[in-house]
C-alpha cells in the first residue's frame, strides 16, 4: 500500500456519508476519487486503480457491493467500509478480498460539522496492520476521536445505542399518532423535555424509512435487545398498574446507582 500518497476511491462518495468523508480526506491533503451512479469513474476501476478503496453505500447494498469490488482490490490496497452494521461488511471484505480490511462507522451524521471537535468514529481491525496504521493516523489527524473495537462488539453496542434508540423513537411515535389527542395541543402544552422528543421524531420521520429499516432488522443483535426493551417496559407497567411503591423507588434507586457509576474513556479519563 503507497501510504505516502495514496490515491483514495470512495464508492458512494458523491453523496452522504460518503461525501462527507470524502471531504474529511480532501482536508487532510489526501487525493480522492468520488464514485457514484453518474461518475465517469465505476466502482471497478475504483477498485482496481486506488491505493484505498471505501465501499459507502445504504445497508442494504453494502454485501452486495463488497461482493462485486473486493476481489479486484489489489493485495497490497486497503479494502474499508463505511457502515452502522459491522459484521456482515467485515465478513464480506475478508471473505472476497485479498487486501488489508479495516472497517469504519461514523458516529454521527453527514449533517456533523466538519472539523468539530469530539466527533467519534470506530474503527474495527480486519487484516493487515499498515493499513490500520495509516487509517487510524489519518482519522486521529483529522481530529476525530478513534474508538477501537471488534465487528462484533460494534453491532452488540450499537444494537442498544441505535436499534433500542430508533426502536423507542418508532414507538413514541406510533403512540402518539394512536392517542387521539392533537398534535398541535400536544405541541402547545409540551415541556421543554418532550419538545425534544418530538422534535426527535420529527428527525428520524425525515429520513429514508430503509435508513431506519435496516438498523434495526440487519444488525443481528438489535431483535434480541428489543425483545429486552420489551421486558423492561412490562416490568415498569406493571409496577406502575399495581401501585407498588417500594418496588417503583427500589427500581429507581437501583437505576440511580448504575447511571452515576464512574467510568473510563477511551483515553483514560475517569468520567
Amino acid at each position: 500500500m503507497n501510504i505516502h500518497d495514496p490515491q483514495v476511491g470512495i464508492i458512494g462518495g458523491t453523496g452522504g456519508m460518503g461525501a462527507w468523508f470524502a471531504d474529511l480526506l480532501e482536508q487532510t491533503g489526501l487525493r480522492v476519487i468520488r464514485v457514484g451512479r453518474s461518475t465517469p469513474v465505476t466502482p471497478v476501476d475504483a477498485a482496481r486503480q486506488c491505493d484505498v478503496t471505501v465501499v459507502s453505500v445504504p445497508i442494504a447494498d453494502t454485501v452486495r457491493v463488497i461482493r462485486d469490488v473486493a476481489p479486484l482490490v489489489p493485495e497490497n490496497s486497503l479494502l474499508m467500509d463505511l457502515t452502522s452494521i459491522k459484521t456482515a461488511p467485515m465478513g464480506a471484505m475478508l471473505e472476497f478480498s485479498r487486501s488489508q480490511v479495516v472497517g469504519l462507522h461514523p458516529l454521527f451524521g453527514p449533517s456533523a460539522p466538519r472539523g468539530e471537535t469530539g466527533l467519534r468514529i470506530v474503527v474495527c481491525r480486519g487484516r493487515g496492520a499498515r493499513g490500520l496504521d495509516w487509517i487510524r493516523k489519518v482519522l486521529s489527524t483529522a481530529g476525530l476521536v478513534v474508538v477501537e473495537m471488534t465487528a462484533q462488539e460494534h453491532d452488540r453496542v450499537m444494537g442498544v445505542v441505535q436499534g433500542i434508540n430508533h426502536f423507542v423513537t418508532l414507538s413514541l411515535a406510533l403512540c402518539v399518532e394512536r392517542s387521539g389527542i392533537d398534535l398541535k395541543d400536544l405541541i402547545d402544552c409540551s415541556t421543554q423535555t418532550f419538545a425534544r422528543r418530538l422534535e426527535r421524531v420529527r428527525a428520524v420521520l425525515d429520513q429514508p424509512a430503509g435508513l431506519f429499516g435496516s438498523i434495526l432488522m440487519e444488525n443481528p443483535t438489535a431483535g434480541a435487545f428489543i425483545d429486552e426493551h420489551l421486558h423492561a417496559a412490562e416490568e415498569v407497567a406493571r409496577t406502575v398498574r399495581d401501585g407498588e411503591r417500594r418496588d417503583f423507588e427500589e427500581m429507581f434507586a437501583r437505576l440511580k446507582r448504575f447511571f452515576h457509576q464512574p467510568y473510563h474513556t477511551q483515553g483514560g479519563k475517569t468520567v
